[in-house]
This record gives structure tokens, sequence and C-alpha cells, in this order.
């Protein structure tokens, strides 16, 4: 039987990533926070079925005791970015011509004893 009394459940080693991470505020405020110890990977998959092939493209970021770092339709950049302040900034970091750039479909705090251990988000 494992015991992980006095363990963390789960190994960070692999956090070893710089991502940069852009959130609106949805009225006027535009924040750029970097993390030096995340994990950003991403996956694409193809099926292809009688009317052709389809590719879908998703990303699992894993952010050790982030204190809600990342809500749902923030951008996610991975390597550190540049300042994004303005609305036409916001506007212009978008995906198709960001290359590593992803938006945040969902956001799942995961807690260890009672407290938030770490932060996983995708999309």
């Amino acid at each position: 039987m494992f015991c992980v009394q006095n363990r963390h459940p789960v190994d960070y080693s692999m956090c070893n990533q710089t991502v940069t991470v852009y959130h609106w505020d949805g009225k006027t405020a535009y924040t750029r926070t970097v993390y030096r110890n995340a994990f950003l990977d991403f996956k694409k998959t193809q099926n292809v079925d009688k009317t052709g092939s389809k590719e879908a493209n998703s990303f699992l970021l894993v952010i050790p005791c982030a204190v809600q770092g990342v809500f749902v339709g923030d951008k996610v950049l991975l390597g550190e970015g540049a300042e994004c302040a303005t609305r036409e900034a916001w506007a212009a970091l978008v995906p198709s011509t960001t290359p590593g750039l992803v938006v945040a479909k969902y956001v799942d705090p995961k807690y260890w004893r009672g407290a938030m251990c770490h932060m996983e988000a995708g999309g």
C-alpha cells in the first residue's frame, strides 16, 4: 500500500516552463502575469470519417500553488510575452496570428488536504 501521509500527491518536476497569462476584467483593466513554474502541453488530434478529416487542438496548463491565477477566457502564451495594456493590444492577441497562444475554456483548481495545490486550465 502506498502511503502519502506527509507527502504531496503530485510530482511537479515537469512544471519548468514559463508561460504568460493575459487577463481582461471585462471592463477596463488588462493584466499580464508571468509564471516561471508552469507546465503547458499542446495536443492535436485527427479524426477521419466519411465526411473527411477533422482536426482538433487542445492544451493543458498546470500552475502549482496558483491562487486563482487563470480564468475562463484568459489568453495563455508559452514563454514570456509582451505587455498587453490596451483594448487594441488585447484584440490583436489572437491564436491565429500569435504562435503558441491559446484561450482557456475551462479552469479547474485542484485541492489537497483543504488547500489548493495547483490550477489546471485547458481548451
